[in-house]
């Protein structure tokens, strides 16, 4: 019965973490034309990280481009136009793995993962006055097909569905 309540569990957080990860990696835009950044990592609470953060154009590639700011910890950004946001590691750029909104409005916590590491690899970056581009820059969103969710309900009603006993 444990194995099967460790499954649900497994299953349930597996569907929010797929549900989720398609907000990774967009386009951002200041609300109040100038956004505030503050870093942490898993092991610099309540401080700021030594990380350093980039803040590059809408359509940059951050495997080529150059960004425009960057800052350590903390930061400041001032401009009306969209803009990415990324992490120098040490295979370069990389951009943020998730986002979530933080009750507030404009206010956002994202989340970047250093690769090749296996320990304290997390790395968030909150950041104020944000909210995400209307234009995604030609980002097409590709829909869930049905047989998936079907797949995915029948999954449920097959793990809910605990033995039944004859009673006799």
């Amino acid at each position: 019965m444990k194995t099967l309540l460790s499954l649900k569990l497994w299953f349930a957080v597996c569907l929010f973490a797929v549900s989720t990860v398609s907000s990774a990696g967009i386009v951002w835009e200041s609300t109040d034309g100038d956004s505030n950044f503050l870093s942490f990592g898993s092991g610099s609470l309540p401080f700021p990280s030594s990380e350093t953060f980039g803040i590059f154009a809408a359509n940059a590639n951050l495997a080529a481009d150059a960004p425009v700011y960057t800052f350590t910890g903390v930061g400041s950004f001032s401009s009306a136009s969209p803009f990415k946001l990324g992490m120098l590691t040490s295979n370069g750029w990389a951009s943020e793995v998730g986002n979530i909104g933080l009750g507030t409005p404009n206010m956002y916590m994202l989340s970047f993962v250093k690769p090749n590491m296996i320990t304290n690899n997390l790395s968030f970056l909150f950041g104020v006055d944000i909210q995400p581009a209307a234009d995604q820059g030609g980002v097409s969103a590709v829909p869930l097909p049905a047989t998936a969710w079907l797949m995915t309900s029948a999954m449920l009603g097959m793990l809910y569905m605990g033995r039944r006993k004859d009673v006799v």
